[in-house]
């Protein structure tokens, strides 16, 4: 049996995992559930010094999310769907190869949002530039009791990109922001108190990069409310840095903690990482997402 030894780290979220043991492939009962509760707990792990491949990442980060072990066989089904899926400077094809994102969680936008995502560095090159995550639930947990008060049964409206977005939210980084080329602009819409589909916890579920406006509020207003709970999510007491060494391999809460970059640069250092989606169950996310429209 596997002896983890599981730190927390300094942001207040997230926990660097230790003693692993994949030498037979698929990991015991005890092991597994250890994972899940750690992952639970803290909505962000931290695995140094793997040697992984895409199979075996699939598998790890299915197995944070099940009830019950998940077999190889399911994973390298579903780690075959994602042999592209690269964010890197490096890797032809690859997603998002320079430019900055802002804070997000991946398809906010949609119905059938990713549960879990992963990202393991296959090759990075000093200086790297790092990820940054921010805590969704802290933030909540946090709150000032005047800001839950004015969001108290608001919805927020999470769009596919921050192309239209004031650019005042833009920042004054470096470098050209990411913005995603599709055929339709989609939408949702959901509570900015957004309950977790698995754990039920509450979320302060609105981000830098998807959410497009507070339904309801005039404009001035909207961008006015959304400044101030910004600006309560990503102080730097809820936001955590990580700096990519070959081997690492990050999984985290796609729903609980949202993440973002600094500037890349195409022609920059070698900065290509592996990333991995585990869709959210059939039927799980029904009750949480309501209004999944296409946007004119």
């Amino acid at each position: 049996m596997t002896r983890l030894h599981i730190r927390e780290l300094d942001a207040g979220f997230g926990a660097e995992i230790e003693g692993l043991d994949l030498s037979h492939g698929e990991v015991d009962e005890t092991t597994r559930r250890l994972l899940r509760e750690a992952f639970d707990n803290h909505g962000l792990l931290l695995l140094r010094g793997l040697d992984l491949d895409r199979l075996a990442q699939v598998y790890l980060s299915e197995l944070v999310m099940s009830d019950s072990a998940v077999p190889m066989v399911q994973a390298a089904q579903n780690a075959a769907k994602q042999n592209s899926f690269w964010i890197s400077n490096r890797e032809p094809g690859a997603a998002a190869p320079f430019g900055r994102l802002l804070f997000h969680c991946d398809m906010m936008w949609s119905d059938k949002p990713f549960q879990v995502l992963s990202l393991y560095a296959i090759d990075v090159q000093p200086p790297v530039v790092p990820t940054a995550f921010a805590s969704a639930t802290r933030a909540w947990e946090t709150l000032p009791q005047d800001l839950r008060t004015r969001v108290a049964g608001l919805d927020a409206l999470h769009v596919t990109g921050p192309e239209g977005f004031d650019s005042r939210r833009r920042g004054t980084e470096d470098g050209e922001l990411v913005n995603p080329v599709r055929e339709q602009i989609l939408s949702a819409t959901k509570p900015v108190g957004n309950l977790h589909p698995r754990t039920s916890q509450t979320l302060l579920y609105v981000s830098q990069g998807m959410t497009k406006e507070i339904v309801g509020l005039p404009h001035q207003e909207s961008e006015d409310l959304l400044e101030a709970l910004f600006e309560h999510l990503y102080r730097p007491e809820n936001v955590w840095q990580h700096e990519w060494r070959n081997g690492d391999l990050i999984i985290w809460d796609n729903f609980a903690v949202q993440h973002a970059r600094s500037n890349v640069r195409d022609n920059g250092p070698a900065r290509t990482l592996r990333k991995a989606g585990c869709p959210i169950p059939a039927g799980a996310a029904e009750t949480q997402v309501q209004n999944y429209q296409p946007i004119a």
